[in-house]
């Protein structure tokens, strides 16, 4: 039997669900910034706002380490850090939906937390050589 079948089979899934999410979140945060400046409501604080941005970067940097790093796995040092990071984004996911509950819509909510119990699963797959 193969080593790690359901482990890339998932970290794929879940790291395209990452990708996704990105890309929606920048499409949402570029449109909600134009209508700012065309309804000229938004803060005058600085010029160029570019935490949208990063934090698009980062899900898109998140979301190919969880796909690629999954092939990965057969070295030992790797499959800690990859088994840590998985835990560590699942409880980070998991407590983004408790922290925002009420705040983002029904599906916005249930997407994160689905996200972080898969999180939370690929991690315990990774430990357990599944």
């Amino acid at each position: 039997m193969k080593e790690y079948r359901y482990t890339k089979s998932l970290s794929v899934i879940v790291g395209s669900l990452t990708i996704f999410a990105a890309i929606g979140f920048g499409i949402l945060s570029f449109i909600g910034m134009a209508l700012s400046k065309a309804l000229n409501t938004g803060n005058d604080n600085s010029t160029t706002d570019s935490s949208p941005v990063i934090i698009l970067m980062i899900l898109l940097l998140i979301g190919l380490i969880t796909v690629m790093g999954s092939f990965k796995l057969k070295i030992k040092a790797w499959k800690i850090f990859y088994t840590g990071f998985c835990l560590v984004l699942g409880i980070g996911f998991v407590i983004s939906f408790f922290i925002s509950y009420g705040a983002l819509g029904v599906k916005n909510e249930l997407f994160i937390l689905c996200v972080g119990i898969i999180y939370l699963c690929l991690s315990y797959l990774t430990m357990r050589e599944k």
